[in-house]
């Protein structure tokens, strides 16, 4: 018995280019955030982060976690460039 093509449903199109185009824009704009992420970054985020994984190490590690509470506070009294 030979198969019946459906006329009811035609196959789907895909338009790659329009696809791909879609995807480099997505990762641009990605790109794009993450470079201003960077940039706006402070000294005093940067002391932050390192004291929220201090925080985490406080209890199994403490010795390594006032290291870390160490370098925070050398981090935000270094001089800038």
């Amino acid at each position: 018995m030979a198969a019946i093509p459906s006329q009811s449903f035609p196959a789907p199109v895909l338009d790659l280019g329009a696809v791909l185009r879609s995807v480099v824009r997505v990762c641009a704009r990605w790109f794009q955030a993450a470079q201003v992420s960077v940039a706006e970054r402070t000294r005093a985020d940067e002391a932050r982060a390192v004291r929220h994984l201090a925080e985490r190490y406080a209890k199994t590690d403490p010795g390594f976690a006032a290291d870390l509470y160490a370098a925070a506070a050398r981090h935000e009294g270094m001089p800038t460039r």
